[in-house]
């Protein structure tokens, strides 16, 4: 599961620095193949529902994290 949450998507994602939507859209394609390939090969749904809220887990936490670092607040 940390293999999934180490792809360049996420790094790029939570990096302060400047990236191109080409180099977001490689990325989320890279992204989405390896969730493809490791869902299809899990016989185990319930791991792919953890993985898959794990990852949503994450995206929120990006989403809120320039919020939280410029002094806004949640709501």
């Amino acid at each position: 599961m940390n293999g999934l949450l180490n792809q360049k998507f996420f790094r790029l994602l939570s990096e302060p620095s400047q990236v191109s939507m080409q180099e977001i859209q490689v990325a989320y394609d890279a992204f989405i193949k390896e969730f493809t390939e490791i869902s299809s090969s899990e016989e185990d749904y319930s791991k792919v529902f953890r993985l898959l809220n794990h990852s949503r887990i994450e995206l929120d936490s990006l989403k809120i994290s320039p919020l939280l670092e410029s002094g806004g607040g949640c709501g």
